[in-house]
């Protein structure tokens, strides 16, 4: 079941998946940059025993760019959707917010996967597009579905752990772990890096685990 989020992008031929492209179509000014392939997820995400959900991929108009010089960063990048693995951020797609936080060690050793509830980069989040996009894009609606149906059953069978960081891209699929043993919500969902209570946690499932 896992792996139903990495068929869906393994349709992705550009930078927008195409059912999203018609509603992208639609609300014009929407607040995203599609220039480049979208961070659906990061990391070995079928595998990854902890799965941490994130809002949106950001955008930056100077560093973005630099991550992207030429279509084979553009391909690169989108067959590490098709065939995820552990973050290597020596690759030129991989942008430096996700090799400078303090759970890059999970990403670039497969012990956790990056998840967004909208894939696309949000040129500013404060934008009211954006959250009308989370309930209609059908990626987004997509992800949800695959929360509730592919990650809730191995939460509770204790095979994977969730950190909900942030989670209002998500609309309310994620409710359903609140108070599950199995997760964990941020206290502190403005800040880049996981709290201490979430990476307390996640060592405990890690070292019940093993």
């Amino acid at each position: 079941m896992l792996r139903s989020i990495v068929e869906y992008w393994g349709e992705l031929e550009g930078s927008v998946h195409p059912e999203d492209v018609p509603v992208f179509d639609r609300f014009g000014d929407h607040g995203f940059n599609l220039d480049f392939p979208p961070p659906a997820y990061i990391g070995d995400i079928v595998n990854a025993p902890i799965i941490i959900l994130e809002n949106n991929g950001g955008f930056d108009p100077r560093k973005t760019p630099m991550e992207f010089p030429d279509a084979e960063a553009h391909d690169e990048f989108r067959e590490d959707l098709a065939a995820p693995r552990p973050l290597d951020p020596t690759k030129r797609s991989v942008s430096p917010y996700y090799c400078s936080r303090n759970y890059t060690e999970w990403l670039t050793s497969g012990t956790a996967a990056l998840v967004n509830g909208v894939a696309y980069r949000s040129v500013s989040g404060l934008s009211s597009r954006v959250a009308a996009l989370t309930k209609v894009l059908p990626s987004a609606l997509f992800h949800q579905k695959w929360l509730r149906d592919a990650v809730l059953p191995l939460v509770e069978s204790g095979e994977r752990f969730l950190v909900v960081h942030r989670w209002s891209r998500w609309n309310d699929a994620a409710e359903v772990f609140w108070g599950h043993p199995g997760a964990v919500f941020s206290k502190a969902p403005v800040s880049k890096n996981l709290t201490g209570q979430e990476l307390a946690d996640v060592e405990t499932f890690l070292r019940n685990t093993r």
